[in-house]
């Protein structure tokens, strides 16, 4: 069982009533997982609905090398609605990016719940709808833009130090499957950045990068 209160101070609820945060607290599962564990697999059947409490959650589908993330989840984040409540199993992995702190509702838990507070389900359908609008939003982007130019959008909105230094904050090929393409493409348009001047690379497997005055 999770707190009211740290339930409560999630995004996700920050309008609801307590009614609602209660009803969910006493039925919730906390699960902990580390950096690079795999949460559910594709095919796998699910669990529960998933809220993240700490850490970022990688969704990500395909095989081998050819991988590309469904989306990303941060604190306050929701997984595994589309199996639970569409029926079949999980359509993609889950991957705890860093440590990471999830509560776990189980369909029959969610049941009782929403029979206690009805608004529960209004909660569960934005996040479906969210889900809907965010992927098709990524998909326009992908069709649009080259690899190129949503590389540079990915580098110019990561924060950067006093020297202009940009952290990816993560591997190349975790990079690739942001991006929807593969390691190799990556290492191709980062090595055509760098040969323009608009970056130097400065880092080996977690790259930094010292931003140009063209970029």
């Amino acid at each position: 069982m999770i707190s009211v209160e740290r339930l409560a101070g999630l995004p996700l609820f920050a309008e609801e009533s307590r009614q609602v945060v209660s009803a969910l607290a006493r039925r919730g599962i906390e699960a902990r997982f580390a950096p690079n564990e795999v949460m559910f697999l594709a095919g796998s059947e699910p669990r529960g609905w998933y809220v993240v409490l700490e850490g970022t959650v990688r969704v990500v589908r395909g095989s081998g090398s050819r991988q590309h993330v469904v989306h990303t989840e941060t604190v306050g984040g929701t997984l595994g609605e589309v199996p639970l409540f569409g029926g079949g199993t999980h359509p993609a992995t889950g991957i705890a990016a860093e440590p990471t702190q999830c509560v776990v509702f189980s369909r029959p838990a969610l049941e009782r719940a929403i029979g206690e507070a009805p608004a529960i389900a209004f909660i569960i359908a934005r996040r479906l709808a969210l889900r809907v609008r965010r992927l098709v939003d990524r998909l326009d982007e992908r069709s649009a833009k080259s690899v190129q130019e949503r590389l540079i959008e990915f580098l110019m909105a990561r924060p950067r130090n006093l020297r202009a230094e940009i952290s990816i904050g993560m591997t190349q090929q975790a990079l690739a499957e942001e991006l929807g393409t593969v390691r190799e493409v990556v290492s191709r348009e980062m090595r055509e950045l760098v040969r323009r001047g608009w970056v130097e690379v400065k880092g080996g497997g977690r790259d930094k990068l010292l931003v140009g005055a063209k970029l």
